[in-house]
């Protein structure tokens, strides 16, 4: 987490990261452009989730791909593909964080930002991806 004490939370860092990464998936733009074109804070964990998500995005639709049902990564609202990515991105890379945090941010995000269907939609997924990415 970043040293800044203004700094609040790392739900806060998940609403910066999706901005990012909607913002990359809408424009094409590389996330390095993105993420200077908004001054983004290199010491905090939403920097870190847009950089983690943008280098690892093909693994991460493929892992979403195999779980979701009748849907492909790229049929998904730009909000939800985002959401899912940075979700999936946790549950791989970031172990220290816990699952239920990463799942029920995730749909927090949803609630927020997309329509009434996508936070089931995207807990089903994040759930069925958790069970095989962490057992146990």
């Amino acid at each position: 987490m970043s040293s800044n004490p203004l700094h609040l939370s790392r739900r806060e860092d998940r609403e910066t990261a999706l901005g990012y990464l909607y913002e990359a998936d809408m424009t094409s733009d590389a996330m390095a452009d993105v993420l200077d074109r908004n001054h983004a804070d290199d010491d905090e964990y939403g920097y870190d989730i847009a950089v983690g998500v943008s280098s690892a995005q093909a693994e991460l639709d493929e892992l979403i791909d195999d779980v979701a049902e009748d849907w492909t990564v790229s049929r998904m609202g730009g909000i939800d593909r985002s959401i899912l990515r940075m979700g999936v991105w946790e549950l791989v890379h970031s172990p220290e964080v816990p699952t239920t945090a990463i799942v029920s941010e995730a749909v927090a995000l949803a609630n927020d930002y997309s329509t009434e269907k996508s936070a089931p939609f995207i807990n089903g997924i994040l759930v069925k991806l958790a069970s095989t990415q962490r057992p146990g």
